[in-house]
Parts: C-alpha cells; structure tokens; sequence
C-alpha cells in the first residue's frame, strides 16, 4: 500500500489539534490514497492506511460517495475515484486558463525536442504541484508522466529549479518536512551537496536530475519567474525535460537548455498574476510572512 505522503503528514503535524478536524483530514487522505491506486482499495486497507477501525473507515467513505466523490465497486468490494474530483482540479486551473495559455507552448517544446515536457506551479509559495505533461511527437514515449502530484525536492529537476530561487534557509526547511532520502544511488542527500547543486543550479538558471528519482531517467528544469505586480520577482512554477537514458545521454539533454529557457521565459510573460498579489497590494498589513 502507498504511504502517507511526508509532506502531508508533516504539515498536518505543524498545526494544533484545535485547529484541525480530524475527520476532514482523515477523508482527504482518502481521496489522496485513492488517487495512487490504479484498483483502488478495500475497506480494510483503508482502514489500516488510517489506523482507525472499520466504522470509522465506512462512515468517510460513505460520505464520501454521497458527494460523488469516491464509488463502491460491489463485486470487487473496492473504493474508487470518480471523476469529481479531477474536474474540480481543472475548474481551478481553468480560472486563471493557465493551461489554455501554457499547453502550445510546451507541445512546442516537447515536439521540437522529441521528448517529455511537464509544468509544474507553486502553490502559496511553499509547495510545488505537477500540473500538465505533453509529449513529443517525434519518439514514442518510454517513461511514465503520471508522477504522484508532488515532486521530490531535492531529487527532481523541476525541485531544484524552485528551490534554487529560494534562499537555501528556506529550501531546506523544505527539503526536511518533506524528508531527505536516497531514491537512486545518484541522489544527493548531505547539506553540503544539495547547497552546492542548487548554487550551480542558479548560475547556470536550469537544473538537473540524472537518475537521481529514477535509474535511466534524465531532467534538467527551468524556473518560470515573473515579476508580481508588487515588483518583486516571484517563481510561479516550473518547467522540466525529461528523457530515458536509452534515447538520450546528459550532454545531449543539457543541449536543449536553450530551448527549455526561452519556453520559461516565454511562459513568464503569458503567466496570468495571481489575485493574492492583488490583495497583497490593496490591504499590506494582510501579506504574508517570506515562510508563508
């Protein structure tokens, strides 16, 4: 069974119990399992994925299903996903037709280079979501796009990316609620290593990823940065470009960085601003602190 997500798990623990209710919690990390499952999941491993007892595990999800959120298969006594869910998904996205102003720009990259291109935003300024992957038409694809929704930050390209536009106080503290561990034998987990890595990251304004997620897997990633109408310069997501080894080796990946720079900076100048930055303008004393 898929574990609990770090991240999720972390950020629940930062938050005092009076200011959470358990059961809201506990049906989003349903939804969350539910979502890396391809057969979805019994009773029973619901149950045990939360660890609470099968009364409880059986009244979320049957509130669930009265939402439409999540369905019973009767003859295999297994939970799934319905569609609600990933139309809520593109409803949000659709607001600021993000997508509508970013996908022939990135099939114009993936089809120019042959291989997988993928954005990925950050959202409230602590956290960074895969949203959209579009595939070259000239080879077949051979690596799988359909990630879970977070990406690992220090071993992902379009991680660093984000993180490299952060001061590295504030990447680590990142990094740690997430967790830092090795996935490949080419991971960088020691301080000192991700610091380097991410400073070469920024001089260079791509990153990198070999193998570092995935044997026989290769990234590198730009940030899309643009300036708010505060002023300041802001990272508002991510580009990455990824290809198996067996087709493409690092030097020739690292080849297409331009094109993955003049994608970012492209995307930088269609990005729609965000209504916070509005809000942030009309009513100062409600900003957010640089950690928010």
């Amino acid at each position: 069974m898929p574990q609990t997500s770090p991240t999720r798990r972390s950020a629940a623990n930062e938050r005092s119990q009076e200011d959470t209710i358990i059961s809201v919690e506990r049906a989003f990390e349903i939804v969350a399992m539910l979502a890396d499952l391809d057969e979805g999941a019994s009773l029973a491993d619901i149950a045990r994925h939360l660890d609470v007892n099968k009364a409880i595990a059986s009244k979320l999800l049957t509130t669930l299903e009265g939402l439409g959120i999540a369905w019973r298969d009767a003859v295999a006594q297994r939970y799934n996903l319905t569609y609600r869910i990933s139309n809520l998904g593109l409803r949000q996205l659709q607001k600021t037709r993000l997508l509508d102003q970013s996908a022939a720009v990135l099939k114009a990259l993936a089809d120019e280079t042959g291989e997988l291109v993928r954005l990925a935003v950050v959202e409230n300024g602590e956290r960074i979501t895969w949203v959209y992957a579009a595939s070259g038409a000239k080879r077949s694809l051979q690596i799988d796009p359909n990630y879970s929704l977070d990406a690992y930050l220090h071993t992902t390209a379009i991680g660093k990316a984000w993180l490299a536009t952060l001061p590295f106080e504030r990447a680590l503290k990142y990094m740690l609620r997430q967790g830092i561990k090795p996935l490949t034998r080419h991971t960088k987990v020691t301080t000192k290593a991700i610091r380097a890595e991410l400073e070469a990251t920024k001089k260079r304004g791509f990153a990198t990823s070999f193998e570092e997620t995935e044997l026989g897997v290769i990234a590198i990633s730009a940030p899309i940065v643009v300036t708010a109408l505060t002023g300041e310069r802001e990272c508002v997501g991510a580009v990455s470009l990824a290809a198996p080894t067996n087709r493409m080796n690092e030097r020739e990946l690292v080849a297409c960085s331009p094109q993955l720079l003049a994608t970012v900076e492209r995307l930088a100048q269609i990005w729609p601003l965000e209504p916070r930055t509005l809000r942030v303008l009309l009513n100062p004393r409600r900003s957010s602190s640089p950690d928010s």
